[in-house]
């Protein structure tokens, strides 16, 4: 059981750890450092502590129950219908965004290996192939391969860490927002990069329910991203003079342009190649641990036997749609990203905490005055995340 438990905690910090991270240095290169810190942080209690809500309604339940139980039996139809919509929104975007980065860096790397132009779009299909075929085997797969990726880009960070240190400067650090609504640019990209909700379910199955162990895996899988996030942004911002690094990535867009500004900045080749590997292993544990959640959704949305050809079903399911999206738009990385952020706000914040509250009155247990100030601090906090990406997308 213990292994079970070092597994389930790199499952939530793997999940987490991916595009978001990827993507928060483009979103947040305007806003500083000590701005983008305190944002994390909130973002990262909320997230945390929905996440512990969803164990306390656990107690009650058996850990077999899925979202699809757990909403319909609380939350009525409509409760599970938008928990539904908003879980196949999320995963789909997610998955999207991470077979679209994922297939870009496969892409470039067997180019370089071969040396022959290669469509884009088949670095997408072996990326989906690869992944998804082990999300289709088994849970136990997915933790075993979760563990492996998790270590390699763990490795690949710190030497990037040592690489960009020297690097830093304090003036960079306490640059201030150079534009006022800045912050809730990076809002969406921040709030996604804590995106572990999905596999909650799988996760309490895989514990078995057991509660001391589940309180651990969300708080010590969320706290890692968490720190690693605070570092990565501290040498990735305080490498940068904030007007040049803005200026570099708007002459090339998306993952290319950090990887550009990077390399620009440190001039050595080996940054590429540091790059490639931890992006490619930060894309693949963030698909691993998202795409499982939404796999056992439709598991128990289905009531599939465990055969390998009913897996096999559920996984077409699962992946055809998020790959077809990014086979017509190639270039979908972030965008994807900031819109699962509204979808995100409903799965992780909104529906466990609705959950909560409902499930203790059904089981007539009171909740304390304190912890309702926690609950409002949520609910402002999503409704300040929906905002931002309505006002990105309007503007």
């Amino acid at each position: 059981m213990k292994n079970r438990l070092l597994g389930s905690i790199l499952l939530v910090a793997g999940s987490s750890i991916g595009g978001g991270m990827l993507a928060m240095p483009i979103t947040s290169a305007g806003v500083g450092f000590i701005g983008i810190s305190i944002l994390l942080v909130l973002i990262w209690f909320a997230m945390c502590y929905t996440a512990l809500l969803m164990v306390r309604v656990y107690r009650y339940n058996n850990p077999t129950d899925g979202f699809d139980t757990l909403t319909k039996k609380y939350l009525g139809a409509f409760g599970n219908n938008m928990a539904g919509f908003s879980l196949l929104f999320l995963i789909y975007a997610l998955t999207a965004a991470y077979i679209s980065g994922g297939g870009s860096i496969l892409n470039d790397q067997l180019q370089r290996w071969f040396s022959v132009p290669i469509d884009a779009r088949w670095g997408a299909v072996l990326f989906t192939l690869l992944f998804g075929g082990i999300v289709t085997i088994s849970t136990r797969w997915v933790d075993l391969f979760s563990r492996m990726l998790f270590l390699t880009k763990i490795v690949f960070l710190i030497l990037l860490l040592i690489i960009l240190f020297p690097y830093v400067q304090q003036d960079n650090l306490l640059q201030l927002p150079i534009e006022k609504g800045l912050i809730f640019t990076a809002i969406p990209v921040v709030f996604t990069s804590f995106g572990f909700h999905g596999s909650i379910p799988s996760i309490v199955k895989y514990l078995n329910g057991d509660e001391k162990k589940l309180n651990k895996a969300f708080i010590l899988g969320s706290l890692i991203p968490l720190l690693i996030y605070l570092f990565w942004q501290f040498v990735v911002l305080g490498s940068f003079d904030q007007s040049t690094f803005m200026g570099l990535l708007k002459q090339h867009l998306g993952l290319e342009g950090l990887i550009i500004s990077i390399r620009e900045m440190a001039q050595t080749p080996l940054i590429r190649d540091a790059f490639n590997i931890f992006a490619a292993t930060a894309l693949g544990t963030s698909f691993l641990g998202v795409s499982i959640g939404l796999f056992d959704y439709f598991m128990d949305w289905t009531k599939r036997k465990k055969t390998l050809q009913q897996r096999s079903i559920v996984g077409l399911l699962t992946f055809i749609p998020p790959l077809i999206f990014v086979l017509f738009y190639p270039q979908g990385f972030i965008l994807a990203l900031g819109y699962a952020a509204i979808a995100g706000v409903i799965l992780a914040l909104l529906i466990p905490t609705f959950l909560f509250v409902k499930a203790m009155r059904f089981h007539e247990i009171k909740i304390p005055i304190w912890q309702y100030g926690i609950l409002a601090f949520i609910l402002v906090l999503s409704l300040v995340i929906i905002c931002s990406q309505l006002w990105i997308a309007l503007y």
